[in-house]
């Protein structure tokens, strides 16, 4: 069955077509143009809330159908479509006009997490700030809070495995240099290497984990 394309507004930003399907929505779209000679670009990686849109630049209709069955819809002249379903990793092979082949391939949009303190060593019974910075890769969709926790793991020597002691930043608001600061407060008895990790949260963002960073407990 052909589903009717929904007409969405769309910017350009930065060299990026941007979509927005509702107001005040943050997500946004890449870009595809239907054409004499089909869909251009044939193949679009996606990544995080980054989602397809089609706009049809031909003077006749065209209808882009999902070899899976994800979806059908038909976008006339000078009109734009997408897909009403969620986009699963992998790669989503379509058709054009039941001629012209191409693709969607959806993945994890990137991120990173560091892991500083001010210092490598402490006495024994002192306090420590362990700090860094979540960031998304470039090209990710703007996100301007995050709610994505960091975990910090730690472990006292090469014999133990790495145990998760408090979870933070779970909400937290970007800063205007980059990333989203989070920080924690150690009280280590004993040496301790501690790590920062960022878990995958299932078909938006990557996993990522900072360097160990060593804290040597002095008397």
């Amino acid at each position: 069955m052909v589903r009717r394309c929904r007409l969405i507004a769309l910017a350009f930003v930065g060299g990026v077509f941007l979509a927005f399907p509702s107001a005040g929505s943050a997500l946004s779209a890449m870009f595809i143009r239907l054409g004499p000679s089909g869909p251009a670009p044939t193949v679009v990686t996606v990544w995080g809330s980054l989602y397809p849109v089609w706009e049809n630049t031909d003077t006749v209709a065209h209808t882009v159908s999902f070899a899976n069955g994800l979806c059908s819809f038909q976008v006339a002249p000078g009109q734009i479509g997408q897909c009403s379903t969620g986009w699963q990793l992998g790669e989503h092979p379509y058709t054009v006009d039941g001629t012209f082949q191409a693709s969607i391939v959806k993945v994890l949009a990137g991120r990173s997490v560091t892991l500083s303190a001010r210092s490598h060593t402490i006495k024994r019974g002192a306090h420590l700030r362990l700090h860094g910075l979540l960031d998304y890769s470039i090209g990710s969709p703007p996100v301007f809070y995050s709610d994505m926790p960091v975990t910090v793991l730690a472990r006292h020597n090469r014999q133990h495995v790495f145990q998760a002691i408090a979870t933070v930043a779970k909400r937290v608001r970007r800063q205007s240099s980059g990333g989203f600061p989070w920080q924690l407060y150690v009280h280590p008895e004993r040496t301790t290497v501690y790590i920062a990790e960022a878990s995958s949260d299932g078909d938006t963002w990557q996993p990522a984990m900072s360097r160990p960073f060593k804290v040597v407990v002095r008397r």
